[in-house]
């Protein structure tokens, strides 16, 4: 009797997933807010801009910096709004890489325009929470960072894209932060300095990509999000270069002291890494 009670309460006990072995994954800052995250099994960029081109004419993808920097392969390319640094040469990379290219209807149509196959497109609305193999993937509703002191256009789609287009054309179209689990490891990577308090929470990434830009004129942006997230213990600082200019290393600068302080003030057990271009770094 003894032995069937306690079979019974085994069988009525809440199964509880084994969280996954843990595998080395390398981050490599490409510029801007791009990256690209390999674990051995997977391939995925982030927001993948290497043209850098001039912005007062028309603007078309510099095909040789594509060539020079991006993989030979990718499987999915997740971009977080159709701003002209972070989906110009993203179509390119998927075509060149065979990846998936995953966003906005913005940057769907966008891609489509750019030549990228349907069947290599997904487009998200935010809330979808995809397996893909050797990866998954949450799409989580975000905001763009406060433009010209809270005045900046936000909201506005690519409606019917006429390539090549110019500066103003590439309108933001919705903004999404992306948590990566792959190789045992949440990458949870974010494009702009802003945020959803509620759609974060629950989420504790282990490794987080946030953006210091223009912080200021969010509310207690650096703890807030922080705290939300858990604390995480490794945090790589994204889009703080000279998105106009080439992709050089530079002395860190007044506002990047100031955020690593804020980072140390908040949540002493963080680590907040400031990268360099095209350097890879691996998390055990």
């Amino acid at each position: 009797m003894r032995a069937w009670l306690l079979f019974v309460v085994a069988c009525a006990a809440p199964h509880s997933p084994r969280a996954p072995t843990r595998t080395p994954v390398t981050l490599t800052y490409l510029g801007v807010a791009g990256w690209q995250i390999d674990s051995g099994s997977a391939t995925i960029l982030v927001d993948p801009y290497f043209s850098r081109p001039a912005l007062d004419k028309p603007i078309t993808p510099d095909a040789a910096a594509i060539a020079a920097h991006a993989p030979s392969r990718a499987d999915a390319i997740v971009v977080g709004h159709s701003h002209v640094d972070h989906l110009l040469d993203a179509p390119s990379v998927a075509l060149r890489t065979g990846a998936q290219l995953i966003g906005s209807e913005s940057t769907a149509r966008f891609a489509r325009a750019s030549g990228v196959p349907d069947d290599h497109i997904i487009a998200v609305k935010g809330g979808e929470d995809y397996e893909l193999g050797a990866f998954s993937l949450r799409v989580i509703p975000s905001l763009h960072s406060a433009l010209d002191h809270k005045h900046g256009a936000i909201g506005r789609v690519i409606e019917n894209p006429a390539l090549p287009m110019t500066f103003d054309q590439f309108a933001e179209g919705g903004t999404f932060a992306y948590l990566i689990r792959v190789g045992g490891h949440e990458v949870l990577a974010f494009d702009t300095a802003n945020f959803i308090e509620r759609e974060l929470e629950g989420i504790h990434p282990d490794i987080a990509i946030i953006a210091p830009g223009l912080r200021g004129e969010i509310h207690d942006y650096t703890c807030r999000l922080l705290h939300v997230l858990g604390d995480p213990p490794l945090v790589y600082a994204t889009h703080f270069d000279d998105w106009k200019g080439s992709a050089v290393d530079e002395p860190l600068d007044a506002d990047l002291a100031a955020f690593s302080a804020e980072v140390a003030r908040c949540s002493p057990r963080t680590r907040l890494v400031v990268p360099k271009h095209f350097v890879a770094m691996t998390v055990p």
